[in-house]
């Protein structure tokens, strides 16, 4: 059964490009070999990912994200059955948001919000966080996108 999941967590540390970068390199090698697609946000020492793909997939890549010593303060969001992708061409794509940008498109979010993708004052339930993952996927596939996300892989 195709599913979908949504979580938070916070980084335990801010992380530098390199380490993003190697999370990435990883995150879609796994996700490549086991059929899973998403996305990944980033934003001061704070992650929100959105998962896709079959659901055994999905609890296993979950049960690693929970034991996974470099973020704290995970929260599941959503999880749930879905009839398609949203993230077809992405084993995972990815943007480091800027304060700038999510005073644009989060309600609330003031530059002095600490791990704001884990905020429950900012990212609520799955549906604020959907709704911020969705708003990234359609601008990286606009003609002319520069997000970090825009390339498919």
């Amino acid at each position: 059964m195709l599913s979908q999941l949504i979580y938070a967590s916070q980084a335990v540390h801010p992380m530098n490009e390199d380490e993003l970068a190697d999370l990435l390199i990883a995150a879609r090698r796994h996700n490549a070999h086991a059929g899973l697609s998403g996305m990944l946000l980033y934003a001061n020492g704070s992650f929100l990912q959105i998962l896709e793909g079959e659901r055994e997939a999905l609890d296993s890549l979950y049960a690693r994200i929970v034991g996974d010593s470099r973020h704290t303060r995970l929260r599941l969001l959503s999880r749930a059955p879905i009839e398609h992708r949203k993230f077809t061409q992405w084993s995972m794509g990815f943007e480091a948001l800027s304060d700038t940008r999510l005073t644009q498109v989060l309600p609330g979010f003031v530059p002095a919000t600490p791990y704001p993708l884990v905020n429950p004052d900012l990212i609520r339930n799955g549906t604020v966080a959907e709704v911020l993952l969705d708003l990234y996927q359609r601008n990286s596939d606009a003609p002319g996108a520069t997000t970090g996300a825009a390339v498919p892989v």
